[in-house]
């Protein structure tokens, strides 16, 4: 079987949100339009499951084989992973904004939160009982079970409260916010706190040399 690792057509993907759910809709960097989307295709679905460690190896494998013997099913199944990827932002923006969640969204998410679950079980081994997905391994859909069971948990939880969305012009990432004061502003402070600042810097001295 062929190698899936990750390489220039599958990219290496952020999981430093603090959710799993928010990690996946993470995976495009702006919005409106999902410009520079760094999920493309069914293959680099399969890849960021393969790096969140919700795909074992040899599922990632017969996933991307079984997606070239049936590309318009896996076609579909793409859309429907970004469907809901949209369906996870919208949601948990809106709830970070203070507004009102989008009924359409949260209907696709109950959809495939429902989906999800049929194929959840309870697995025994030496160590305990543990949740477990079934082996309905060549399912297409099988790559976000765990991003819709993972929204719906967060939705449920108390860590709800600290779901924030960047505060930089350019980024629409979501994250908890797990830092001491709870007021945590920028998903990266490195990257898009720093790059905020300098803007605000630019204005403030453009401003006083006008």
């Amino acid at each position: 079987m062929e190698d899936i690792r990750p390489s220039q057509d599958s990219p290496a993907f952020d999981f430093d949100s603090g959710a799993l759910c928010l990690d996946f809709a993470n995976t495009t960097p702006e919005r409106p339009g999902c410009a520079n989307d760094m999920l493309t295709g069914y293959e680099q679905l399969v890849s960021w499951g393969l790096q969140s460690g919700t795909l074992a190896g040899d599922e990632a494998e017969r996933l991307v084989h079984a997606a070239r013997r049936g590309p318009t099913a896996a076609t579909r199944a793409f859309r429907s992973a970004l469907a809901l990827r949209e369906a996870v932002y919208h949601i948990f923006s809106a709830h970070a904004a203070g507004v009102d969640l989008p009924d359409d969204d949260l209907n696709l998410l109950n959809q495939a939160v429902g989906d999800a679950m049929c194929h959840l079980r309870v697995g025994g081994d030496a160590t305990g009982f543990h949740w477990r997905w079934s082996n309905d391994r060549d399912s297409l859909e099988r790559v976000v079970w765990p991003v819709a069971r993972s929204a719906g948990d967060l939705l449920v939880s108390e860590d709800l409260q600290w779901v924030r969305e960047c505060a930089s012009s350019t980024c629409s990432w979501l994250f908890l916010d797990t830092s001491r004061s709870r007021r945590r502003k920028w998903c990266d402070m490195s990257t898009c706190g720093n790059r905020e600042k300098a803007r605000r810097h630019y204005r403030r001295a453009r401003a006083a040399a006008d």
